[in-house]
């Protein structure tokens, strides 16, 4: 026997050694080669762990669990689709807004320039917010926790 005498006292427990290993394990364990202390320390703690149940997940509570999350997915989705439908709305305008004053030539070089600085400024503060928002929620250590 080769394995560590944790190892063995554990499989010995487990009823894991073959028979000539459980005899061999028995023998250690006579002659002293194996400590007594440690194995019935052992022996006890396997006796209390393996008598420990879980109690069951009442029915109310899980319900109100599902209700929960069915709530959050359908604010989440509402506000996805929000979102998507303001951002297509708002990408509309700019784009009939530029394409006006850059098409027109009636409108002075500044208010063209200012428009464009404007919704220059406008996305990269949106993909600014957003690489921030990607980066908070991968590394938010409360993440997942009910607040």
């Amino acid at each position: 026997m080769s394995r560590d005498w944790n190892e063995l006292i554990s499989a010995y427990l487990d009823g894991e050694l073959d028979p000539a290993e459980r005899e061999e394990f028995e023998q250690r364990l006579e002659s002293g080669d194996v400590s007594r202390t440690e194995f019935e320390e052992m022996k006890a703690m396997r006796g209390l762990t393996g008598s420990v149940q879980l109690r069951a997940f009442p029915d109310h509570e899980w319900d109100r669990y599902w209700a929960k999350t069915y709530n959050r997915m359908e604010r989440n989705l509402g506000w996805i689709f929000l979102s998507l439908g303001a951002i297509v709305l708002v990408s509309a305008g700019l784009y009939e807004l530029l394409r006006e004053l850059v098409l027109d030539g009636a409108s002075p070089w500044w208010l063209r320039a200012a428009t464009g600085s404007a919704a220059l400024g406008m996305g990269v503060l949106f993909v600014s917010v957003l690489r921030e928002r990607l980066f908070v929620r991968k590394t938010d250590p409360y993440r997942g926790i009910e607040r």
